[in-house]
């Protein structure tokens, strides 16, 4: 009988613009190794980093997106478990994950050293981190720490095997006497291999080491070293892309190269000391560098002309310990957790589901408090207990009342959708229990119908669950009413009391020039009828004003008029009226 997993687990890898190659093709031919299912979807610009405002907004407008076809893709063929390997989208994928009907836990591969504070907010199930100081970076970003898994170093698989063997054998096989120090010259080109080439040779340790150079493809650094490594007198060997290659860097205690993602993961595999030559054009090379350097695995060089006192400085360290292989590490997770995933999905929400009611609770017997204190007197009170129910009680602000309303009734929902599809998966597991009874097959009815049992104890699990969030709701609303009561009867704070100490007298103003004299004539103050008059009614409100504390108010129908101008009348009728 086909049963509800496959026999072998089917997964999601999501990719985008801000995952890194050296992460991302390791795992995955890790997962094909273990005999996985695999599904890639790249959300592209959704998941690049950068912190500017046209990065930022880009990831928005491309996220929202990115969050709908993951949504499709979980809600047409959902996987046992999700793999992401970028902040950005890894929460995109999250939020399809929550909106989804189907559970399925995510992993985030966290490849870098120094992880960013966005992992803190991708909100993943399980996170994978290559060692521990990575592990207390992602803690101090807010991730818990029982979600956190220490597997490795991500890189080649062949690297990872030459980690385990002996470093002394390989030396023998490889005529390799002394300490030796590997250089990757590759893609450095020939003026920059010469120079450093030259450095070398400068160093004490120069007589009593081997170096090699690994110039991969490229080609003109081989021909600069062929020409210039016999002239300086350095005992050192070439070699390119060959299949001794891991070996090589097994052999060698100190790598000298730039600090990418993939030489720095080489370096941790085959355990050996990093001296980080720093490259502006290389992208993020001097964060890299810092994480190597603090960690103690390495020292940082940011010329050439300072390689030679930087292995001198890191050839006094003890050897270093080979890391595991993290991409083999991650496909056992991802094999776990899919077999597991009910369990892991639901530790996640009673997670949110704990803390969402610890705020319901805080919020409510705060809104409380805050009402009791401004409450009208009723029955009888004890005031005697030691609690003091002062007016400086703050209630919850009603935004953060109306947040935690949101947060449950989305907590509600979800738990809705996981009880309907519990029951369907009951229904569906009874139905393949009668069908192999009915075909005879007792041993397949009997485990279908332990898994159907198992599907509704967990469907009634969820039931009293929303039986909980229905009282969670309950006491929210009795907290809104409780803080707006709370609000409306609080009374104004009484503004302090004036000193009684006196105050220093206020000294005079001092004021330029002599001081012009007052008139004392009553006309100054009261104009006459004929210059009211005289003046257009436009320009007259304050004329207006002194008129009628003169002479009294003028009627209301006058004042009410449109405000139009009046001819003044001719000087003769104006003096033949005052004869």
């Amino acid at each position: 009988m086909t049963g509800a997993e496959p026999p072998t687990p089917e997964v999601l890898v999501v990719t985008s613009a801000g995952a890194h190659a050296a992460v991302v093709v390791p795992v995955l031919a890790a997962l094909e190794a273990a005999g996985m299912r695999v599904r890639a979807i790249d959300v592209g610009a959704a998941g690049g980093g950068g912190a500017s405002v046209g990065d930022r907004l880009r990831r928005a407008l491309l996220g929202e997106s990115a969050e709908r076809r993951l949504r499709r893709e979980l809600e047409s063929n959902p996987p046992d478990v999700a793999i992401a390997f970028d902040p950005h989208a890894t929460q995109a994928l999250t939020v399809a994950r929550d909106q989804a009907t189907a559970p399925t836990p995510v992993i985030a591969v966290v490849g870098d050293l120094d992880p960013v504070k966005e992992w803190g907010e991708s909100g993943a199930d399980r996170y994978c981190a290559v060692d521990d100081p990575a592990a207390v970076g992602l803690a101090d970003h807010g991730v818990e720490g029982e979600r956190v898994l220490v597997v490795g170093a991500f890189g080649p698989r062949a690297f990872a095997d030459a980690g385990r063997e002996d470093r002394g054998a390989l030396r023998t096989r490889f005529k390799l006497g002394g300490s030796v120090a590997l250089v990757e010259v590759a893609g450095l080109g020939a003026e920059k291999a010469t120079q450093l080439a030259m450095q070398l040779s400068l160093a004490s340790v120069a007589e009593r080491m081997t170096f090699l150079f690994d110039a991969g493809d490229d080609v003109d650094a081989a021909a600069a070293l062929r020409r210039q490594v016999p002239a300086l007198g350095l005992r050192a060997k070439l070699f390119g892309a060959t299949a001794d290659a891991p070996l090589l860097w097994r052999a060698a205690d100190i790598v000298v190269a730039v600090p990418r993602d993939d030489g720095v993961a080489k370096a941790a595999l085959v355990g050996a000391r990093l001296v980080a030559l720093l490259d502006d054009t290389v992208a993020g090379a001097a964060r890299t560098a810092a994480a190597v350097e603090g960690r103690g695995t390495g020292v940082t060089a940011r010329s050439p002309l300072l390689v030679s006192s930087a292995i001198e400085a890191v050839a006094r360290g003890a050897a270093l310990t080979p890391l595991p292989d993290g991409a083999d590490r991650v496909a056992d997770v991802a094999w776990v957790v899919a077999g597991d995933k009910r369990a892991v999905v639901e530790e996640r929400r009673a997670s949110a589901r704990a803390e969402t009611r610890e705020k319901v609770r805080a919020a409510t017997t705060a809104a409380q408090a805050a009402a009791r204190a401004t409450a009208a007197p009723g029955d009888l009170e004890d005031l005697s207990g030691g609690v003091s129910f002062t007016a400086d009680v703050d209630a919850p602000d009603p935004s953060e009342l109306g947040r935690l309303q949101a947060e449950t009734q989305a907590r509600k929902q979800e738990l809705e959708r996981a009880m309907m599809s519990a029951r369907s998966a009951a229904e569906n597991w009874t139905r393949l229990a009668d069908s192999a009874r009915g075909a005879g097959k007792g041993d397949d009815a009997r485990d279908a119908e332990r898994k159907a049992d198992a599907e509704r104890a967990r469907m009634h699990s969820l039931l009293g669950e929303l039986g909980q969030i229905e009282a969670e709701l309950a006491e929210l609303a009795r907290a809104v009413d409780a803080a707006t009561r709370g609000a409306r009867r609080r009374p104004r704070r009484r503004r302090a009391p004036p000193s009684s100490r006196p105050r220093p007298p206020t000294p005079p103003t001092k004021i330029s020039g002599p001081r012009r004299p007052r008139r004392a004539r009553a006309s100054t103050r009261c104009w006459s009828a004929s210059s009211a008059r005289a003046t257009p009614r436009r320009a007259a409100p304050a004329a207006l004003a002194v008129v009628t504390a003169c002479h009294g108010a003028r009627p209301a129908a006058r004042r009410a008029g449109p405000a139009r101008p009046r001819a003044p009348r001719n000087r003769r009728s104006r003096t033949s009226w005052l004869r």
